[in-house]
């Protein structure tokens, strides 16, 4: 009975202990960077972004997807941003969206991915709701050809905001510190010299995930940083440091990721240095193995 059970279901033996055994480590792994994410669906990141507006916080939302394959994947994550923004001026909810280029078809055609981006953008200016193209090195074409735009934004990788720059680029600005830019800057409270750059011309400037000691040599400087800056926080930052530095004056803007492809995000933003190093292997080395 069972050994046709398993010739129904297409799966040897080996393989459906594999698959469980996949999905044990999943389940344990959502368990242990669910604070970090705000869920499996849109409704999740939406009620997480109620929660902090209470808060007087600001949300920035981006949808979790895999590698995309094809343009239809690329549309179909596309329309799922609109839908997005749709929700977020409908609910009343001060929120952002953060996408990042690979989602919309950059990897794949920089035309399909000017195409999506400005679906989106459409939709965004037409709602109220700011857009955020989440971009690296590679995309510097596509970030020109889209310029400074009405409710639209560029966040760039902390490592790659000095070449961004002397290539030109222009609007509103995010700068996005991981954690290996983090490592280089900690212990270091002195300001970056293009943060002052930033500051200088533009009334809005979002900075992501950087390290403490930086962030409050910024607090505590000119009246003119808290005018001009605001601090981007990724889910699970100690709630209390946040009241803190709103109490200070600080501007703050939490990151709410949510979608059923969390695992990589796990890898690679889970700030906790245990909580990365059990996703690389309990997942990475499944990866490897094809399972």
């Amino acid at each position: 009975m069972q050994q046709g059970n398993f010739a129904v279901s297409g799966l040897s033996w080996q393989e459906d202990d594999a698959v469980n055994e996949k999905s044990f480590v999943e389940k344990m792994l959502y368990r242990l960077i669910r604070k970090h994410i705000a869920g499996t669906t849109m409704s999740s990141a939406l009620s997480k972004a109620k929660e902090l507006n209470k808060k007087n916080m600001l949300a920035s939302i981006t949808y979790l997807s895999s590698a995309i394959e094809n343009k239809s994947k690329a549309k179909y994550i596309t329309t799922t941003y609109k839908e997005l923004i749709h929700r977020i001026a409908r609910l009343g909810i001060k929120a952002n969206v953060q996408i990042p280029l690979e989602q919309v078809g950059a990897l794949l055609s920089p035309d399909a991915a000017m195409e999506n981006i400005a679906e989106i953008l459409d939709t965004g200016n037409k709602y109220g709701v700011f857009v955020w193209a989440e971009v690296n090195g590679a995309h510097m074409p596509i970030v020109k050809k889209l310029g400074s735009q009405k409710g639209f934004g560029i966040a760039v990788p902390e490592k790659d905001i000095e070449h961004y720059l002397k290539k030109g680029g222009t609007g509103i600005i995010k700068v996005m510190f991981d954690e290996e830019q983090r490592h280089a800057h900690e212990g270091k409270k002195s300001i970056p010299i293009y943060i002052d750059s930033l500051v200088g011309r533009s009334s809005n400037v979002v900075l992501s995930s950087m390290p403490e000691g930086m962030l409050w040599k910024i607090i505590r400087g000119s009246s003119n940083y808290k005018k001009s800056v605001v601090f981007e926080f990724k889910m699970g930052y100690s709630n209390k440091k946040l009241i803190r530095l709103i109490k200070s004056g600080a501007r703050i803007s939490v990151s709410v990721p949510f979608g059923k492809d969390w695992t990589g995000y796990a890898m690679t933003n889970v700030p906790e240095g245990y909580m990365r190093f059990l996703a690389n292997s309990l997942l990475g080395s499944r990866k490897e193995k094809g399972i």
